[in-house]
């Protein structure tokens, strides 16, 4: 009974110090998604707005994209979330979000050349310029391109394979599917050119760049 009172306070004051850190450690998180959420809004809509004064447009919903355009708009999307991030962090994780910038990057690149590439394939090879074709390539392209981005990024940053590799994930599957329809978009597919999904592209190339700098 002694024993019970005396470590009652004791269990009290560590359970109140790990609240306590549990405290501070989500609002380390909370501020780091801040900042990459600005810094990823910014890394889309400067170039974005570029983009529009250069064409003389003011809607940005009346703005066609080139496979330049979505390259430029990933890098820098995933530029200022990482950056975004990184501002006030330690040098590990300065680190960890510059890997995850390296590898958001690649995950919306190559499946986009990917897709883009095949898409000009069938154009260029009549008997492969049909629908089933072309949707045969945004299949293989978009997949060859995730796994290539995550094949890529691993080996940049641990070429002797030291370290346990990152894997993918239902989250990253987003911006690669989305490049898909960037690049139907190229395509001039009528259900993409209809539906007018490419013009949502911005939102997920910022989404990108927040991935890359919240953790």
């Amino acid at each position: 009974m002694i024993n019970n009172i005396q470590n009652t306070p004791f269990k009290q004051f560590i359970s109140k110090q790990v609240t306590i850190k549990n405290k501070k450690q989500t609002v380390l998180n909370d501020n780091a998604k801040l900042k990459a959420a600005i810094g990823a809004a910014a890394g889309t809509l400067i170039p974005l707005g570029l983009m529009m004064k250069k064409r003389n447009i003011k809607n940005p919903f009346k703005l066609e994209y080139s496979l330049k355009d979505m390259l430029t708009l990933s890098a820098a999307s995933v530029a200022g979330g990482a950056a975004g991030g990184m501002i006030g962090e330690n040098k590990n994780s300065k680190i960890n979000k510059f890997k995850e910038g390296t590898f958001q990057f690649l995950n919306a690149a190559l499946p986009t050349l990917g897709v883009a590439g095949g898409l000009k394939l069938c154009a260029n090879q009549k008997r492969l310029n049909s629908v089933p074709f072309k949707i045969l390539s945004v299949i293989m392209g978009v997949a060859a391109g995730m796994f290539g981005a995550l094949k890529l990024s691993n080996f940049i940053f641990d070429p002797k394979d030291k370290f346990p590799d990152r894997k993918l994930s239902a989250k990253d599957c987003i911006a690669s599917a989305d490049e898909a329809v960037g690049a139907l978009a190229l395509a001039k597919f009528p259900i993409v050119q209809t539906i007018q999904l490419d013009k949502v592209l911005p939102l997920i190339y910022g989404y990108c760049g927040y991935r890359a700098g919240k953790n």
